[in-house]
């Protein structure tokens, strides 16, 4: 299902994208959608990870409770991993 979006733009993005679109032979709605998703799903990823970061320091504070280095750096590479998939580079 496909919904109709209106947006307000800058005229210079707006030639921008016609530009870039009629170089792709491609609608404007479809590159745009194309060059956003990956955009999107990294502020995905960056708002989960905040969101877990910050569930974890409140755990913390609450119970004391915390991890050793060797567990953070596995956490900070799996996020990292996680990251690199979202941005296409693994």
């Amino acid at each position: 299902m496909s919904r109709q979006l209106n947006l307000r733009v800058s005229d210079e993005f707006v030639e921008r994208l016609d530009r870039v679109a009629r170089n792709l032979g491609q609608p404007m709605a479809a590159v745009l959608e194309k060059v956003s998703t990956p955009a999107l799903e990294l502020v995905e990823a960056d708002a989960l990870f905040e969101a877990e970061a910050l569930a974890a320091w409140e755990e913390y504070q609450f119970t004391g409770k915390h991890v050793t280095a060797t567990e953070i750096d596995l956490i900070f590479a799996e996020s990292l991993r996680k990251a690199k998939r979202v941005a296409g580079d693994a």
